[in-house]
């Protein structure tokens, strides 16, 4: 009996062993999308100009327009975001050092002002590829609109 149960132990070890072979990563087979990793976003200069990143000047007008509206959509919603507390930005700057990461996010209002500028820098990349432009003042005096499912 417990020769049977000592069998069954090393047999499940080693096919737990076998499954996790370093450096292993399963094919899905499947042909890999352009769209399957996000862009790389571009920075906003010490004059406030955002930059776009090689990535983002490639864009069509189609994701151009469509990251727009979602980022408009973001900003409408801002005045009812709670915030992040001061005592959370505190802890964040604290273990940034020893954790790394990013302390982008942090300031909304810097975000606010970097969101605003990217709207800005596409809607002039959508003018250079000779497409439909967006009035962002008017679609950010819109109300927002509720949160939930669409469909």
């Amino acid at each position: 009996m417990i020769a049977r149960l000592s069998a069954c132990a090393l047999l499940l070890l080693l096919g737990a062993c076998a499954a996790g072979l370093p450096g292993y990563v399963p094919d899905s087979g499947k042909k890999k999308s352009k769209f399957a990793s996000p862009y790389t976003s571009g920075d906003v200069t010490s004059d406030g100009v955002y930059q776009m990143s090689e990535q983002e000047k490639l864009m069509d007008c189609k994701r151009t327009t469509g990251s727009m509206l979602i980022t408009i959509s973001w900003l409408r919603h801002r005045a009812t975001d709670v915030g992040t507390s001061g005592a959370a930005v505190v802890a964040s700057q604290a273990v940034r050092p020893v954790l790394g990461g990013s302390g982008r996010g942090l300031d909304q209002d810097a975000e606010y002002v970097r969101s605003r500028a990217r709207l800005d820098a596409y809607n002039r990349h959508l003018v250079s590829q000779k497409c439909t432009t967006l009035d962002i003042d008017a679609e950010l005096a819109k109300p927002p609109e509720p949160m939930g499912r669409k469909y």
